[in-house]
Formats: C-alpha cells, structure tokens, sequence
C-alpha cells in the first residue's frame, strides 16, 4: 500500500487508506522543531540557492520554533523571538511548495499566535514578502511603514495588535 501527498491531490494504492491518513494530516498539531530541522526547511523554501548559513538569524538560540511534522517529514515552520514592552516579531515562516495552499501554514500561523497572547504579548509583526501581504491581512496583519528591499526582494513590515479584556 503506497500513498503519495500533492498539493491538492492525493494518488493511492488504497484510496479509502489516504483520504483517511489527509483527514488525520489535516489536523496535525504544531508542536516545537529543533533549530537543525528549521534550518533546513528555512533553507530549502525561502532560499534554496543559499547555504544553509544564510538562513540563520543571530538570535536563533533564543528563539521558540514551531514546526509540523507530516508523517516523519517537516513541512513547515515559524521561529517567534520575544522583545521587550511586550513585542514579539515572528521571522522564516516558511512551508514546503508542494504542501501549500493546504492550511498547514494557517494551522502554524494561528498557533503561533495562540502562543504569544498566553505569553500577553502586544503586539506582533514580521518582515513580509510584498507578494504575501494578503495572506497575511486574513489574520488580522496591517502594512505598517514602507516597503523596503532586502537581499533583492521586497518586504514590508506587518504587524497585528492583540487586545485583552
């Protein structure tokens, strides 16, 4: 029995088996990634003609990463870095091409900020790529500040408020 996740489809020996094993993939729960494995995915989707050095960020050891893990593979990760005055800035959100579109990243996202408002955390923003603005503007994100080049590419700043009762 074989089973073979696309973005979009799903190609089986057993259909009844792998339309079972996506609902369960669905549904997978972000849980914590080793920096080694963030890397590497980091690496592979945001930069893959890059060494792996690049995609490293000073402050990784002091960073909490989140990943999911499908079936022994990580697909897709998010490093969070807590600041002062109640900040926090989330940076290498990044998942595989061929699992995209399929909510894993929403899933990492939304647990991601689960996270930081048990933490009580204000006020969270990233350095987005411009062509990705508007997914980040479905959870609540703003443009704030300039668009700005980076590397070759183009980025704005996105920010999100949380407010408590």
């Amino acid at each position: 029995m074989y089973c073979f996740l696309t973005k979009n489809q799903v190609v089986a020996k057993s259909k009844c088996f792998c339309l079972s094993l996506l609902k369960k993939i669905q549904k997978m729960i972000p849980k914590e990634i080793p920096i080694d494995e963030a890397l590497i995915l980091r690496q592979k989707v945001l930069w893959p003609h890059k060494n792996l050095d690049f995609v490293k960020t000073p402050t990784d050891s002091k960073g909490v990463h989140f990943g999911i893990n499908v079936v022994g593979k990580w697909i897709s990760c998010i490093s969070l870095f807590m600041e002062k005055e109640g900040r926090a800035q989330f940076r290498k959100f990044a998942t595989l091409p061929e699992f995209q579109g399929n909510g894993y990243g929403s899933q990492l996202l939304n647990h991601s900020f689960d996270f930081l408002k048990e933490k009580k955390i204000k006020t969270v923003y990233c350095s987005a790529r411009t062509e990705k603005q508007d997914f980040y503007k479905k959870f609540g994100m703003q443009p704030a500040g300039e668009i700005y080049e980076k590397n070759g590419l183009q980025y704005i700043q996105m920010q999100k408020t949380f407010i408590y009762p």
